[in-house]
């Protein structure tokens, strides 16, 4: 079954090939005890994102296993809110991107938070530091680790995901810590503290790990052997450490982070949520080649959960790299217009939301955010979604639409904001 997470506590190199005869008793009291662990977690189909714990050399290890083989599954980096200059806390970065897995990302400099090293999403590099070795992910799922700055002029061409942080443990299955070489000077990083990594097996699998018991570098690269990994960098440690599956916190970081990996387990929730994966108006450094485009949607006002909206005559295929042009506050509307409702008085209960597009305009599409949620996607016009305000408490709310060129530029937004007032409406009823 693909897309499923499973909870599991056994080594992943250990077969569960019990034979095909009849069971002796020893194997009737695993099968039990397995029956019982299938009962208490919610968890108990077999899937490509597996939570695992096990104790390694006197180490406790928690590590999700990502089945890199399934093309369903997509590994992507992630940005806080505010970056590159600010963080954002491990509970809100996971409510906000809603994976089905993630690990913390690469350190940052403590007085300005920026990222130590480079970072890529949706195949445009965002930022370029100047330490580590670098995690390269493909659109097809390829993964590498590449050398980073400080040892050469990194080509970052054609990978979707890069995420620079180390150093790096393992090369081609053997021991390579050589952390000062990569630029690392931190005695918190050369010493021993906990630690979080990722690693590579030949199998395909990309394991996510943490390790909340101090221990060194050497001694994370033997862990990282021990689970069949080939190649392994550290992410950064401490109490930036982190690790979510199944649904919650498995190492919750006491810090804000700048940067995740996070893993969804379908295509579908991934296309649902990339938008999500970095600021909407970040600046584009540089365009590293492909990247898996956007899926238009429509968000139900009965809970979190997008499903997608067919639009005749849309091809995603003409969807290619997120622009940077962005429209200054006080110049004069030109493509969109959000014609209702009238933000000059206070709304109630269900309240129709109507963007026009303006004569002659040609957005590729157009977009509506609440309080920067997105609700509606759309390319046909006039775009029109009701929005259930018995549902939000009452407040001023930001409304925001965006229009689209056909490459993902942004060439104009309308914000305005409106305010709720549901409780003057019951207080008139009584």
């Amino acid at each position: 079954m693909r897309g499923s997470i499973r909870h599991d506590h056994s080594d992943p190199q250990q077969s569960r090939d019990t034979g095909g005869g009849l069971l002796a008793p020893a194997w009737r009291l695993i099968s039990l005890l397995l029956l019982l662990a299938v009962s208490l977690t919610a968890w108990a189909a077999p899937g490509s994102v597996t939570l695992n714990y096990q104790q390694i050399n006197g180490f406790p290890v928690k590590y999700v296993a990502v089945n890199m083989n399934d093309p369903e599954v997509t590994v992507t980096t992630a940005v806080a809110v505010k970056f590159p200059r600010g963080l954002e806390s491990w509970s809100s970065l996971i409510n906000r991107l809603h994976p089905d897995a993630a690990i913390n990302g690469t350190y940052y400099c403590q007085n300005t938070y920026v990222p130590v090293g480079d970072v890529a999403v949706g195949g445009n590099l965002l930022f370029k530091g100047v330490v580590g070795t670098g995690l390269c992910i493909t659109g097809d799922n390829k993964v590498s680790m590449l050398p980073g700055p400080r040892q050469g002029k990194p080509d970052w061409s054609g990978f979707s995901s890069v995420l620079c942080a180390g150093p790096r443990l393992l090369t081609d299955g053997q021991v390579t810590v050589n952390a000062r070489a990569e630029g690392f000077r931190d005695p918190r990083v050369l010493g021993s503290a906990p630690r979080s990594a990722v690693a590579v097996r030949p199998d395909g699998l990309l394991l996510l790990l943490t390790i909340e018991k101090s221990i060194s570098l050497k001694n994370l690269a033997y862990v990282c052997l021990h689970l069949g990994a080939t190649d392994a960098m550290t992410l950064d440690g401490g109490s930036s450490s982190g690790l979510y599956a199944n649904g919650r916190t498995i190492t919750n970081p006491a810090r804000g982070i700048s940067t995740a990996l996070v893993v969804y387990a379908t295509k579908e929730r991934f296309d649902l949520l990339a938008d999500r994966l970095t600021p909407s108006n970040l600046p584009v450094l540089a365009n590293l080649g492909q990247r898996r485009p956007l899926t238009p949607l429509f968000m139900r006002d009965d809970g979190n959960t997008p499903i997608p909206l067919t639009m005749s005559g849309f091809d995603p295929a003409m969807l290619n790299v997120p622009g940077v042009s962005t429209v200054k506050p006080d110049e004069k509307l030109t493509v969109i217009h959000l014609a209702k409702p009238d933000t000059s008085e206070p709304v109630q209960g269900t309240v129709p939301i109507t963007v026009e597009v303006l004569p002659e305009a040609s957005p590729g599409w157009i977009s509506l955010r609440i309080n920067d949620r997105l609700r509606a996607m759309g390319n046909t016009w006039p775009l029109v979604y009701q929005w259930d305000s018995t549902k939000e408490a009452d407040g001023v709310y930001t409304l925001e639409v965006t229009a689209w060129s056909a490459d993902r530029t942004v060439l104009e937004r309308d914000i305005r904001q409106v305010r709720v007032q549901n409780s003057l409406k019951v207080a008139e009823s009584n």
